[in-house]
């Protein structure tokens, strides 16, 4: 009898800490759960807090540096101003490179009077 008794107690601690597992597990499962909805509320408050920065960022960039219609008013204007100087270079670049050839082909063979100048002067000794 003393050995179903020992059984009997041994059976009865074997349930209690299978009890006590399945309460610890709900209760992970539980803390689990409760940690990813904190995570998705904590992402849903940074995404409101975010657009709310970045739409108040941008009305002060508007308002320290104008509106976008003045932005692309100068982007055009830019665009422009590059177009006319590609197309002056275009009309511009043959004659250059004419005028630079013949310039270097060119050669004059006299002393220029700056030069003859200075020799023609007289020549101080100090």
């Amino acid at each position: 009898m003393a050995e179903g008794r020992e059984n009997w107690a041994v059976d009865e601690l074997l349930k209690a800490e299978e009890e006590a597992n399945s309460i610890i597990k709900t209760a992970q499962k539980e803390r689990e759960k409760k940690i990813k909805e904190a995570k998705v509320a904590a992402d849903q408050e940074i995404a409101v807090f975010r657009r709310e920065e970045e739409t108040r960022y941008n009305q002060e960039i508007l308002r320290r540096f104008g509106s976008t219609k003045e932005e692309e008013e100068l982007e055009r204007r830019t665009k422009s101003e590059i177009d006319k100087i590609y197309a002056d270079y275009e009309a511009n670049k043959l004659a250059v490179v004419d005028m630079l050839i013949k310039r270097v082909i060119e050669v004059k063979l006299e002393v220029p009077r700056v030069v003859k100048g200075q020799f023609e002067q007289p020549q101080q000794n100090f």
